[in-house]
C-alpha cells in the first residue's frame, strides 16, 4: 500500500509540474509573441538635409489641403520661397528622375503672379499658381510627341522679370522616353561606332542623309543623359528626391585645355570648322563635353557657391547653332545644364510619385 501511495504521489507531482510548465509556456508566448514582420520604413535613417526638405514639402502640402483657412490668415511668403515650395512638391509628387531616358523633350511655360512691395506673394495666389502649373505641365507632357514609355523627369520653376506689381514665372518641363530594365554602365568608354556620322547641328541629319531626324548635338546629348544623367536609388526602402534645381547656360568657349582648345564643340565660322562629325569626333566631343558637365563646371560652381547642396547632374540640353558669341561668328554647341540636390529618403515619409497622366 505504501508503495502504491508513493507512486500515486509521484504521478500527481509529475502531472502538476507538467501543467505548471504548460501555463508558463502559454503565458510566455502571450507576453513575447514571435514577430516575423520586418522593421518598418519609419525607422530607416536619413540625413538632416533630407529631413528639412521633406518637412518643407509636407508643410506646403498641408497648407494647400487647408487652403481656405490659410487664406483667411492672409499669409504672405517671399516669392523665392514660394517658387521653391512649388517646384519641390511638384517633383516629389509627379517626377521620375531615377529612370533611364533614351531621349528627352524640353518645353517652357510662362506664368505671372502678383507681388507686393516687399516681394511677397499671397498664399492664395501661390495655391492658384501651383494648380495652374500642374494642369499646364500635364498638357505639355501629354503633347510632347512621345507615344510609348513616356515619363516626366523633372520641372524647374524659375523667377523671371518683374514688371509693375507682378513677376514672371518660368517653368521648364523635361519629359522623355524611358528604357525599362536598363543595365547601362557609365564607366569610361566610347559609345559611337564607325557607322556613326552626324552633322554638327542646326539643320540636322546624318552625313549621308540630311533628312534624318537629329544631329550630332542631340546624339551627344541623349548619350550623356542616358549614361550619366538622373539619379539612382541605392538601396531598398528608399526613394530619391530631386529639389533645388539649378540651370546653367554655356556657349562653349568657357572651358579650354592646355592647348587652348575648347572642351565643347566651338569653332570660329571662318576657320573651316568640322561640320560633319564621324564616330571619332563624336566620341571626342562626347568625352570632352561630359568632362565639362561632370567635373569642370561643377568644380567652378562649387568654388563660387553656386552649386546646390547634395549636388547631382540631372541632364543637359545641347543645341548645335550657327550664330554669334560675343563679337565672334561661330558654329557651336550651346549647353543648357541642369543640376539638382538629391536627397535619399525612406519611401514611407513621402508618398511615391505618380504619373501625371493617370
Amino acid at each position: 500500500m505504501r508503495r502504491k501511495h508513493v507512486k500515486r504521489l509521484a504521478f500527481v507531482m509529475l502531472f502538476a509540474t507538467a501543467v505548471a510548465m504548460y501555463f508558463v509556456a502559454c503565458k510566455k508566448n502571450i507576453v513575447t509573441p514571435i514577430n516575423n514582420k520586418p522593421a518598418t520604413e519609419n525607422n530607416l535613417e536619413y540625413s538632416n538635409e533630407a529631413k528639412k526638405i521633406v518637412s518643407r514639402i509636407k508643410r506646403f502640402e498641408s497648407q494647400l489641403a487647408d487652403k481656405e483657412n490659410v487664406m483667411r490668415e492672409d499669409l504672405h511668403v517671399p516669392i523665392d520661397s514660394a517658387l521653391l515650395d512649388i517646384e519641390s512638391l511638384f517633383n516629389a509628387s509627379y517626377a521620375f528622375p531615377e529612370r533611364k531616358y533614351i531621349e528627352t523633350v524640353k518645353q517652357d511655360i510662362e506664368f505671372s503672379i502678383d507681388v507686393n512691395v516687399e516681394n511677397g506673394v499671397s498664399f492664395g495666389d501661390v495655391a492658384d499658381l501651383y494648380e495652374e502649373i500642374v494642369e499646364s505641365v500635364r498638357q505639355s507632357y501629354a503633347n510632347d510627341g512621345i507615344v510609348n514609355n513616356k515619363s516626366l523627369m523633372a520641372v524647374a520653376v524659375e523667377k523671371g522679370e518683374s514688371r509693375g506689381g507682378s513677376t514672371n514665372v518660368k517653368v521648364h518641363v523635361i519629359t522623355g522616353k524611358v528604357e525599362n530594365n536598363s543595365s547601362a554602365l557609365n564607366n569610361g568608354f566610347n559609345p559611337f561606332e564607325p557607322c556613326d556620322c552626324w552633322y554638327f547641328g542646326e539643320y540636322g541629319g546624318t552625313c549621308d542623309d540630311p533628312s534624318v531626324f537629329g544631329d550630332a548635338a542631340e546624339i551627344i546629348e541623349d548619350t550623356i543623359n542616358y549614361y550619366y544623367g538622373g539619379v539612382s536609388v541605392s538601396k531598398p526602402g528608399y526613394r530619391q528626391l530631386a529639389a533645388n534645381i539649378t540651370r546653367i547656360v554655356l556657349d562653349g568657349s568657357e572651358f579650354v585645355d592646355d592647348d587652348g582648345n575648347p572642351y565643347i564643340y566651338y569653332h570660329n565660322i571662318n576657320n573651316n570648322p568640322p561640320l560633319y562629325l564621324d564616330y571619332l569626333m563624336l566620341n571626342y566631343y562626347f568625352n570632352r563635353e561630359k568632362e565639362v558637365l561632370l567635373t569642370l563646371l561643377p568644380n567652378e560652381l562649387r568654388q563660387n557657391s553656386l552649386l546646390p547642396e547634395m549636388p547631382a547632374f540631372l541632364e543637359v540640353d545641347i543645341q548645335g547653332l550657327i550664330g554669334s558669341v560675343g563679337n565672334t561668328g561661330c558654329v557651336y554647341h550651346k549647353n543648357y545644364v541642369t543640376y539638382c540636390s538629391v536627397y535619399e529618403i525612406p519611401s514611407s515619409v513621402l508618398a511615391n510619385a505618380v504619373d501625371l497622366l493617370k
